[in-house]
């Protein structure tokens, strides 16, 4: 009798353990620092204990995990600092730290791990006071930002078109690309290149094959009948405020950039800004938006 209520002792504990063990690990993986906006195609999520499932609609995306999209798949997440998330087709990525509880404070930071393949990243609160807080890493070279609309692509190998290396295309703000043999800043409509964590970044002409140009500034009639170029949307200028305003109180326009991507391997591509996609076959597909759970 004693050595039953030995053993069922020792049952209950470990149940306990068990149970416990589960109920912690679940509590660190709680909070999501993004949640999937909309899936096409197989997009898989691992968790940092190798568990391994299919993304969906409304999925929350945790610190740790690593996002692998097919060939024909894309996926768009919406961080919890309001930043997003373009995933392109052949990617695969991962949540190295994402802190952020509600304010800049110095304590938030967002590091990526591009593996292969590319996104678009319109950047959130983190890093638009304290720039080292973000942060994409690549094997060829490390992104960092002002505050900014970007697009990165990685291609560990020779791709047609596309040269082996890291790529970095500015929409809006700016980014630096950096390896060990020095630092480049790139500016909208403008790339940046690294072959290799050794070799010295540089910028090039926009890589048609991995984004998309944008169209030269148009142009205006002004007073004397001429034409003048539209100005940089995030110029202001001072000497032409209104009476009791500064430069400071006027709206900002700003020019929207089509978030298009196209991958160079299965011809696939996404329109995050009509929300459709296109297949090889020429076919556009919707892809319906849905809120974050609450």
């Amino acid at each position: 009798m004693e050595k039953r209520k030995t053993l069922l002792s020792l049952f209950i504990l470990g149940m306990l353990f068990i149970y416990g063990g589960t109920a912690y690990a679940e509590a660190t993986r709680a909070e999501a620092v993004g949640y999937a906006q909309f899936v096409s195609g197989e997009v898989k999520i691992v968790d940092p204990a190798g568990r391994g499932y299919l993304m969906q609609k409304g999925d929350p995306i945790h610190e740790g995990d690593t996002i692998d999209a097919t060939k024909d798949a894309s996926a768009q997440i919406k961080m919890q600092d309001g930043g997003l998330i373009a995933i392109r087709p052949n990617t695969t990525l991962k949540i190295d730290s994402f802190k952020f509880n509600g304010k800049e404070d110095g304590s938030e930071n967002s590091f990526i791990s591009l593996f292969k393949g590319g996104f678009r990243a319109l950047t959130g609160l983190i890093g638009r006071v304290n720039k080292k807080n973000y942060r994409i890493t690549t094997p060829a070279a490390t992104i960092g930002i002002r505050g900014t609309d970007h697009e990165i692509f990685f291609a560990p190998a020779d791709l047609p078109g596309v040269p082996a290396g890291a790529y970095n295309k500015v929409n809006i703000g700016e980014t630096s690309l950096t390896t060990n043999a020095g630092t480049i800043h790139i500016k909208p409509n403008q790339m940046g290149y690294a072959g290799g964590m050794n070799q010295l970044p540089l910028l090039q002409p926009v890589n048609t094959n991995i984004f998309t140009a944008a169209p030269p500034p148009a142009k205006a009639t002004n007073a004397t009948g001429g034409t003048a170029e539209v100005r940089s949307t995030d110029a202001v200028d001072k000497a032409s405020t209104a009476t009791g305003a500064t430069a400071a109180d006027l709206p900002l326009t700003e020019t929207r950039v089509p978030i298009m991507m196209t991958d160079p391997v299965s011809g696939t591509s996404i329109n995050a800004t009509t929300q459709t996609q296109t297949d090889t076959s020429g076919q556009v597909i919707p892809i319906q938006k849905i809120q974050p759970p609450q």
